[in-house]
């Protein structure tokens, strides 16, 4: 924020916001935010963490409510022998659903092993206790609570974890959701009464679930954009989230997934649609279908024939070519020499073939209207280990950089 020399009468947007670590920063230096997130997850945690005027007496008399309520809850509910056909609940047309139940569709959209049964139905319970104490409060209220819940989710009561892509671990039989529930909620507690206690003036966040590949929809001018998009790679973002948003009620079944899906950049082979056309945007680059010839190229000398691998190409392709939709439609919402930065990553994900994206998206800038200030190493991570016939197996070290742009 300070690199950029912004004032409270500034606009910062961040167009691939996920939990809001620009939109935060920029509440807390007065300065005021726009985000944009496709999945509705990452724009839920973000208009959260970004609401900093709850009255914390209030959420402290629900706390200690909820508290009490969640504890006569798991009393009452035989937990010890519960098994996951005990958490379902049949569909019926126009009937309403238990809130401490879940549906067969989605049940089916949690990844096999990422939950154990008796966890689950705890989960659940403290959701129920949620929904039914915070009725007819302020939608912002529940939220703040729900957040904390999602936070348990991932943190310990899951069987799963990041490393950083999310794989599975050893099944829980039980877990201690109260006890991580009530720690947690401790610390938001904390945490939102400093930001209270803070006489500095706070920027103003506003938060869209939308596609950012057209940000036409914007009525704000933009001074700044600060953020760090999806990379082409095999990490299917709404996988990470998955048992979050079904928690949430935000994907319900295989068809609400694949809107979720339709609206992301396409950055892996599981959100790649038989109409999509993101692609020909990017026709004319040589240096970007002499990756993708490249990714195919490799794929035939390895003899790679999974429907996947035959996608990886192709992923590329649409990769940038929606990064270019994007900074089109960016362009004539920002202010004059407005300035730009995304942290992007070099990948090595489809079969060892380089991917340059900073290098790659600064090109596209150039043909929309951008001058290209300079691309800095932001730092190196550890990447796919390579098979090396002299030295046995080694780690690549991959770039992360940021690409700094400025409105022409």
């Amino acid at each position: 924020m300070q690199a950029f020399k912004l004032r409270d009468h500034n606009i910062v947007l961040d167009p691939f916001c996920g939990t809001g670590t620009t939109l935060v920063e920029g509440k807390k230096h007065g300065i005021q935010s726009i985000g944009i997130d496709a999945h509705p997850f990452a724009a839920f945690v973000s208009r959260v963490k970004t609401c900093w005027s709850l009255s914390v007496p209030k959420l402290g008399r629900l706390r200690k409510a909820l508290f009490l309520e969640i504890a006569r809850a798991n009393d009452a509910e035989n937990v010890n022998r519960i098994s996951f056909d005990d958490l379902l609940v049949e569909d019926h047309e126009g009937g309403r659903q238990a809130i401490s139940e879940l549906t067969p569709d989605e049940l089916k959209l949690i990844p096999t092993g990422f939950m154990s049964p008796r966890p689950m139905q705890r989960l659940l319970i403290v959701r129920k206790c949620i929904y039914e104490l915070c009725r007819g409060e302020a939608q912002d209220m529940r939220d703040f609570f729900l957040l904390c819940l999602c936070h348990v989710v991932a943190n310990g009561a899951g069987n799963f974890a990041f490393g950083p892509e999310i794989y599975r671990t050893k099944q829980k039989p039980d877990y201690d959701v109260l006890g991580h529930y009530v720690r947690q909620l401790d610390l938001m507690f904390h945490d939102l009464a400093l930001a209270q206690a803070n006489k500095q003036k706070e920027g103003a966040a506003c938060v869209f679930c939308r596609d950012a590949r057209d940000c036409s929809f914007l009525e704000s001018s933009v001074d700044a954009v600060i953020t760090s998009p999806p990379y082409p790679n095999e990490k299917d973002y709404t996988r990470t989230t998955r048992v979050e948003a079904v928690l949430l009620g935000m994907i319900t079944s295989r068809e609400s997934l694949r809107t979720v899906k339709e609206w992301l950049v396409r950055s892996n082979t599981r959100n790649v649609f038989v109409g999509d056309g993101d692609s020909k945007e990017v026709a004319e680059f040589d240096s970007i279908q002499n990756v993708c010839q490249a990714i195919e190229r490799r794929r035939l000398e390895l003899c790679k024939t999974s429907g996947f691998e035959r996608l990886y190409h192709k992923v590329v392709a649409h990769y940038f070519g929606g990064m270019r939709r994007h900074l089109r439609t960016l362009h004539p919402l920002l202010s004059r020499r407005a300035k730009l930065a995304y942290v992007v990553g070099d990948q090595l994900s489809f079969l060892m073939v380089p991917v340059r994206t900073a290098t790659l998206l600064a090109e596209i800038a150039m043909t929309e209207g951008y001058r290209v200030l300079g691309i800095d190493l932001w730092r190196e991570r550890l990447g796919t280990r390579v098979c090396n016939a002299v030295n046995g197996q080694t780690t690549v070290k991959v770039r992360e950089e940021v690409l700094m742009l400025e409105k022409c």
